[in-house]
This record gives structure tokens, C-alpha cells and sequence, in this order.
């Protein structure tokens, strides 16, 4: 899984703002203070937020998701049904990182590999968002 940028509900949107555009990312994942998904926010409404503003104040709920584990049948299914970039994973309601199309090819593609040469189903666990 990826990590991607995070930001938290109560932070000052100003302040998370600043530290995306220092780090060059266009969007962050939001998170409560127990690590719970929360939703994302673009850097672009960050900055365009008014005084006193909060990242929770400027999150847009987070469609795409699924459990840890899952297939990655049911990750894919998520990123085109949703036209995302990427799929949330969660163990619960906690935030473990990002499925990105470029993770879920590299799956793939090992999977493709083993079949290749002749690797047998029962040893290879490619199946599931947590190898991913």
C-alpha cells in the first residue's frame, strides 16, 4: 500500500495547506484523531479556505474503499465504479493506506508471473488487498 499525504479534521486548513504544497501533493486523506478515514480534501480548497477554516470543514466524503483483505477484484471494481485514482484500505474504520492503479498492475502482474511459470495457486497469495 501507498501513504499518502494526511491530514486531520481539527487542523487549520491554512496550516495543512502550507504543508502539501511544501510536499508538492494536489490531495490528502483525512483522518480523525483515532486514525479514522474520514474522507480527503484537495490542496486546492485548502488554500482557498476562508480564516478560522478546518480541514474537517473542507472534507469531501470518501466513496472508495474497502477492507483489508478484500480481493483486488473488489479494489478494481471500487476505482472504476467510483472513477477514482485511488482505493482507500481500512482494518475497520483505521486508515492503512492507498491501492493506487500502479500497485494493483504490479499484483497483477506477479500473479501473471507465477501462473507463467507454472507456480502452483495454493503457493502464491496474490488475491487480497494486503499483499498488494
Amino acid at each position: 500500500l501507498e501513504e499518502p499525504p494526511v491530514a486531520r479534521l481539527e487542523e487549520p486548513a491554512g496550516e495543512a495547506a502550507a504543508r502539501l504544497g511544501a510536499a508538492g501533493a494536489r490531495w490528502a486523506v483525512v483522518l480523525n484523531g483515532g486514525g479514522e478515514l474520514h474522507g480527503w480534501v484537495s490542496a486546492d480548497a485548502l488554500r482557498s479556505a476562508g480564516e478560522g477554516e478546518t480541514v474537517g470543514d473542507l472534507a469531501r466524503r470518501m466513496d472508495a474503499w474497502v477492507p483489508v483483505g478484500a480481493p483486488l477484484k473488489q479494489a478494481f471494481s471500487e476505482m472504476l465504479q467510483h472513477d477514482a485514482g485511488w482505493v482507500a484500505v481500512l482494518d475497520g474504520a483505521r486508515f492503512l493506506g492507498v491501492l493506487t492503479p500502479a500497485k494493483l498492475h504490479e499484483a497483477l502482474r506477479r500473479s501473471v508471473d507465477a501462473d507463467a511459470q507454472g507456480v502452483g495457486r495454493e503457493e502464491v497469495d496474490f488475491d487480497s488487498v494486503a499483499d498488494a
